[in-house]
């Protein structure tokens, strides 16, 4: 019953990103690997381009065959599952094995269960943490790979901890070191209990702010979401069509605006969406609201999107840097 029960949860895993038919890969990524082959063509017998260092930038253009994953060595059975990304590093434009890749961003969260045999990359690592009753903290943190006992798996499997005696909120691995302190408002409030309700069905409404630290006066701009479309009964279930999530800008009139509908659409049209926020403040430290959104896209299975503003392109507010999947409901 054990084998079976670890067998079914990690081709669960498997089976949403194999189902993905616009799966998130970000702008920025940092190789996990030793050293990693950059090849002309998306398959493993492709014509070396460069050979890429553990710990290297790369920027992504493009998936091969809308982000299948493949089996790097199908003679293998051991051999990973991933897709083949196009990216450009150090002057050089070629095919990678994603398997052996991160974001340059990565949201992950303490306890979380790692299905791979890979490192932890090569990155800074912060927690955030309740500093007091009304703010957050960013800390530097060391994170590490542990056995933990599952009762309901009755085995051992590999979870990521911190050197923090303190629960934190969620990690945040960064290529670039992150500003410590303050950095958002919430402390010890849950969001449900603080401003009422962070769903955002058809007809909710939130605002997100990256508040103001003891002695800070500054004015800053806060974003509303809003979550648009129509909630109808069709049979016995509901159905919501033309579901839109919208980001405004207050500070201008009229408010500006940037679809994030792209982001929490679900696989299947017929599901209706489920996004929440889940935190919001000002990781980067650059006055402007950061924040992690919660989406169920798939049937089985939903995932945490941290959005961060300075990493926004032209036109936008917000941009989607990282996401962690969570397996299950």
């Amino acid at each position: 019953m054990k084998q079976f029960l670890l067998l079914a949860f990690g081709l669960l895993c498997a089976l949403q990103l194999l189902a993905q038919s616009t799966p998130f890969f970000p702008d920025e990524m940092v190789v996990t690997a030793t050293t990693l082959n950059m090849r002309d063509a998306p398959d493993k017998n492709g014509k070396k381009v460069a050979s890429l260092t553990q710990g290297t930038i790369v920027q992504f253009i493009e998936a091969w065959n809308n982000g299948e994953y493949m089996q790097a060595d199908t003679t293998d059975p051991e051999s990973p599952y991933a897709p083949w990304l196009k990216v450009k590093a150090n002057g050089k434009t070629g095919w990678v094995f994603g398997s052996y890749l991160t974001a340059a961003i990565g949201l992950f969260y303490e306890n979380s269960y790692a299905f791979d045999n890979q490192g932890l990359p090569p990155v800074f690592w912060y927690g955030v943490y309740v500093r007091d009753s009304f703010s957050d903290e960013i800390r530097k943190i060391t994170a590490r790979k542990e056995e933990e006992y599952n009762e309901l798996y009755d085995a051992k499997l590999t979870v990521l901890k911190t050197n923090q005696k303190d629960p934190s909120k969620f990690l945040i691995a960064s290529v670039q070191p992150l500003e410590l302190g303050y950095c958002g408002q919430l402390g010890v409030y849950e969001l449900r209990d603080y401003f009422g309700s962070s769903s955002l069905g058809p007809g909710g409404q939130f605002s997100i702010y990256p508040g103001n630290d003891m002695n800070d006066t500054l004015i800053k701009p806060s974003y509303g979401l809003a979550g648009t479309g129509c909630a109808i009964l069709d049979g016995s279930y509901v159905t919501v069509r033309d579901y839109k999530l919208i980001l405004m800008d207050y500070s201008t009139e009229p408010a500006t605006q940037q679809d994030l509908t792209s982001w929490v659409r679900p696989e299947d049209q017929e599901f209706g969406p489920s996004v929440d926020v889940l935190w919001f403040g000002d990781l980067d430290h650059d006055n402007k609201p950061d924040m992690i959104l919660q989406d169920c896209p798939y049937e089985v299975g939903c995932r945490a999107s941290l959005f961060l503003s300075s990493k926004a392109k032209k036109g936008e507010f917000l941009r989607k840097v990282s996401e962690h999947f969570w397996p299950g409901d």
